[in-house]
């Protein structure tokens, strides 16, 4: 134990913010070069109408490097940046009972508010100082590049940033200290964020709707454009007291409630058996104790968070059809006066058909962000037991590491196809209800193809649990394979001369086709299933030759 909560909690996490940042830093040093090396683009971009330029929240002088600029702050590095400030805020509190190390933390001569504050310090020395740092890496990125961005505020956007990611985070936190529990406060969270990430982004497309948006915080990122008019302190002040009075709830709560020790919290399975009417059926399902009991115990570990970002995802898609008649007329004006230029370099689908839009709104973002959330968080759960030494518990029965392992694939396999499903079901929902007119067999080769996408990423999470016995580790490496694939598919591309490295992204072969347009890509979903059993392979190894923690 370190010297202090405070000390201790910032050394807990200061490793996967490094890495955020460090992927990021990546991320934008990518985009950079790749637009900076396409002929002519400064001089398309210079061509767009104001209106245009004053969208995207950046001024004309700054080019593609402030197109670059633009979507860090306002996606990627928001996206990466928002999802530690929920991790590490569902965690603060919630995860060291769920850990089993608050009772330790109780153990010192201090009082429940004192821990509470120190928690509340470390998360925001860890928050503000990675959004900082994250910016500082944007403005080496471009100066290694050699790419102007002096007309840009970076600040100001950097605190824009902060506050609003600040009120998700601290959401998680608070939930996190009032109720223990971290898979509730990380999901309420995280369904926040994507739902005010498609209502600030959707709604002023509508007209009439647009001040509508400004209720969502992910609007006040750019909204008020502080790339170019910096920093607008009456957003700041307000968003500032909505977080700050969320903690202070947080706190009230915590003090209030019984803290729970290491594994209180039951899954779904164990509350229905409780239930008399449930029972009986749920002692069939759950079978005897065998190697499938061992994967119906890690399909319940992981089906919480797994199940509500699935239905999420079911849900929205079958809103994403009645959504695109109320936008077509909009966007196809939109699309249809941008040059393909820069249509090209954002990686924007065509908008104006539906197709288009599902592609660009669902497989191209929304998809593989849930299905990365449900596959790199099963892919981790043999270093989970080892983190959590339950794994001793396990081997102690009369069963094999390559059972236990085997079993955790079943849950990831089982949750992947589970969440393809109702992709599947969403978007054909959508278009029944739409009269949208979408191909069904495209409708599944596409949801087929997001599957494989997603199993890329969890058998990544899976090898390096494997290998390391690092729940952590193994996140981040899934994380950086989402993440790093899908920079490379989206920036590298926009070169031609460069575009021969998209075959190295899982991205190319998941949606680099156009399912919904043009059907299964069988040479993609091969190269997407091998890549799969060769990581899980890796796996199998390390996690059968090493030695075990916990």
């Amino acid at each position: 134990m370190l010297r202090s909560v405070y000390l201790k909690s910032v050394r807990d996490r200061l490793l996967g913010v490094s890495v955020g940042v460090v992927a990021l830093f990546l991320t934008a040093w990518m985009g950079l070069w790749a637009y900076g090396s396409v002929d002519d683009a400064d001089t398309y971009f210079a061509s767009l109408p104001d209106a245009y330029v004053d969208l995207l929240g950046i001024t004309r002088e700054s080019g593609t490097a402030g197109l670059m600029m633009s979507m860090m702050f306002g996606f990627m590095g928001a996206f990466v940046l928002g999802g530690l400030a929920i991790s590490m805020g569902a965690s603060s509190i919630a995860g060291e009972e769920r850990d089993g190390t608050m009772n330790v933390l109780a153990t010192i001569p201090r009082s429940r508010a004192r821990l509470h504050t120190s928690k509340v310090f470390a998360y925001l020395t860890l928050l503000v100082g990675g959004s900082i740092a994250a910016s500082a890496s944007y403005w080496v990125a471009a100066q290694l590049v050699g790419a102007d961005i002096s007309s840009l505020d970076l600040a100001a956007a950097t605190a824009h940033l902060t506050t609003v990611l600040l009120v998700y985070g601290t959401l998680a936190f608070a939930i996190g200290a009032a109720t223990g529990n971290r898979a509730m406060a990380s999901g309420i969270a995280t369904g926040f964020l994507i739902i005010s990430f498609l209502g600030a982004g959707l709604l002023p497309l509508v007209n009439g709707w647009g001040d509508a948006a400004k209720i969502f915080p992910w609007y006040y990122i750019d909204g008020a454009s502080p790339l170019v008019d910096g920093p607008d302190w009456a957003q700041l002040g307000v968003l500032t007291v909505v977080w700050a009075v969320v903690l202070a709830w947080g706190a009230w709560a915590f003090e209030r409630r019984d803290l729970r020790s290491g594994g209180a919290t039951g899954s779904l399975g164990d509350r229905l058996r409780s239930n008399p009417r449930m029972a009986a059926m749920m002692d069939k399902v759950r079978g005897s104790g065998s190697a499938r009991s061992l994967s119906a115990k890690a399909l319940s570990d992981k089906q919480g968070v797994a199940l509500l970002a699935a239905y999420g995802l079911f849900f929205l898609t079958i809103l994403m059809g009645p959504m695109f008649n109320a936008l077509a007329d909009t966007i196809g004006d939109v699309v249809s006066s941008m040059p393909d230029a820069l249509l090209a370099m954002v990686g924007f689908a065509d908008y104006s058909t539906p197709t288009g839009w599902y592609h660009g709104e669902v497989l191209s973002i929304t998809g593989p962000a849930i299905f990365a959330i449900v596959t790199i968080g099963t892919g981790v759960a043999l270093a989970t037991e080892e983190k959590r030494r339950t794994i001793a518990v396990l081997l102690s029965a009369p069963v094999s590491r390559l059972r236990v392992a085997g079993a955790k694939l079943v849950a990831l396999g089982e949750l992947t196809v589970l969440c393809g499903v109702l992709l599947f079901a969403g978007i054909w929902l959508g278009s029944v209800i739409g009269g949208l007119g979408m191909d069904v067999s495209n409708i599944a080769a596409a949801a087929a193809l997001q599957a494989g996408l997603g199993l890329v990423f969890g058998a990544a999470a899976f090898a390096a649990a494997g290998l390391t016995g690092s729940s952590s580790g193994a996140a981040w490496v899934g994380t950086g394979v989402a993440l790093g694939g899908w920079a490379i598919n989206t920036f590298v591309g926009v070169n031609p001369d460069l575009e021969w490295l998209t075959r190295l992204s899982p991205f190319h072969w998941a949606v680099g086709n156009y399912p919904l347009d043009n059907g299964m890509n069988w040479g993609g979903l091969a190269a997407l299933l091998v890549a799969s059993g060769v990581l899980v392979v890796v796996g199998l190894l390390g996690y059968r030759r090493r030695d075990l923690r916990g």
